[in-house]
């Protein structure tokens, strides 16, 4: 299920679940539900109520007061629902588990529960974990991006949730952007990450005014506002690697690194740039994906371009993007590049592949779908390696340097 949608979300959960987080919710207690029905009709039931709700808001069936707390809570609803449907999924729920650490009360809560149950009952009952998971995979998904860096400092350095300290990190931060038009407020999370025992310090500066363009009632409306700026930090205690997102170029990284250093940390830091991989995308021009190393011990059935995006050589601002069909015995995107650009003297000496989607093939258990997963990768180094679970990002670097995109010293590093 990639796309969000409250009924159908409920529909994967089961009643004690359901139950539990509706009891808990700022809402549950505006909502009449018969706990006691069938298992079929009781999301049906959930979803009507909260559908009720909003149409007697609509309606102005309540005083101004009382429509605004309902309002925000209606709103706390539909947003906890959406967090818990992106926190459904396989990387999300082995942080649950390695953060529990053997915590009978969510083994026990794990046994019988699929993982949308799995995500709603430590949404309900494990809030703070959630919260750090919720953390660590936002951040994942802005790693190798436009805004992430990664550096080198002193490993083994002891760090703690010193509110203190990291009040005053985010208040010289919320500083350090106040050329961006951000103004003086802030707010800061502390999170462990329990699968490779890194720390994350997230915060957000109060951002620039904003104009957003929404509808009120029916009513459309321009809502000045001031979006936060995100920023944040992981460092890794035992290899001494620091990565971090922050606005504003590599100035604004080094900078950062040295306030966190001096508040959080109580020590001057000199961060070191770690170079960013940069991916040999041109050794997939010729549409040869046929490896020498054997890839079938990690179940690799077939790989695939997707996508592919391409330069023309000694000319700046043009690109061309082939997209294939996802159909495994169709033609992909490298073969119709092949039969469709123009080239004059040589397809490799006249295109630079700048970015690829590549889609691994897996062998499936017999009687089983097969399965499959896909990536991108930039060849700025950019890549979406990191949104994968474990086990498919050591299959995704192993099939990059099969292929020879990335050498064997940079996909074990």
């Amino acid at each position: 299920m990639k796309v969000f949608s409250p009924a159908h979300l409920l529909r994967h959960v089961s009643m004690p679940t359901l139950k539990d987080f509706t009891l808990a919710h700022v809402l549950g207690p505006e909502l009449v539900i018969d706990w006691g029905l069938p298992e079929e009709a009781l999301t049906r039931q959930v979803c009507e109520a909260v559908r009720s709700l909003e149409v007697s808001l609509k309606n102005g069936d309540f005083p101004p007061e009382k429509a605004e707390v309902l309002g925000n809570q209606l709103h706390l609803w539909q947003d906890d629902l959406r967090r818990i449907h992106l926190m459904s999924n396989e990387l999300a729920i082995s942080e649950f588990r390695a953060a529990s650490d053997g915590d009978p009360e969510v083994t026990s809560a794990f046994q019988d529960r699929g993982i949308h149950e799995q995500a709603m009952w430590m949404f309900t009952h494990r809030e703070k974990l959630f919260r750090d998971a919720e953390l660590h995979m936002a951040f994942q998904a802005k790693a190798n991006g436009k805004y992430w860096k990664k550096h080198r400092i002193d490993p083994g350095l002891s760090i703690i949730d010193d509110r203190d300290k990291l009040e005053a990190f985010s208040t010289a931060v919320a500083k350090l952007y106040e050329k961006e038009g951000a103004g003086r407020s802030t707010h800061v999370e502390f999170s462990n990450h329990a699968l490779d025992a890194s720390i994350q310090v997230t915060l957000y500066v109060e951002g620039p005014v904003t104009a957003l363009a929404h509808f009120t009632d029916n009513h459309f409306k321009r809502l000045t506002t001031r979006i936060a700026l995100e920023t944040a930090l992981v460092y890794h205690p035992d290899t001494g690697q620091i990565e971090s997102v922050v606005k504003g170029g590599a100035k604004n990284h080094v900078a950062v690194l040295e306030l966190f250093g001096q508040h959080v940390l109580g020590q001057k830091i000199a961060p070191e740039e770690i170079e960013r991989v940069h991916y040999d995308l041109n050794v997939l021009r010729d549409g040869n994906l046929e490896t020498f190393e054997d890839l079938s011990p990690l179940g690799v059935e077939g790989i695939r371009v997707r996508r592919a995006k391409f330069a023309p050589r000694n000319t700046t601002g043009i690109f061309f993007q082939v997209e294939a069909s996802p159909d495994r015995e169709q033609e992909d995107a490298i073969k119709l590049a092949l039969g469709n650009l123009k080239v004059h003297h040589a397809f490799e000496a006249e295109y630079n592949l700048v970015s690829v989607a590549l889609i691994i093939y897996m062998k499936a258990p017999e009687g089983q779908k097969p399965k499959h997963f896909s990536f991108n990768l930039q060849v700025n180094g950019a890549s979406t390696i990191k949104n994968l679970p474990d086990k498919n990002q050591t299959v995704a670097l192993a099939v990059l340097t099969a292929l020879n995109v990335v050498h064997p010293e940079v996909a074990s590093a």
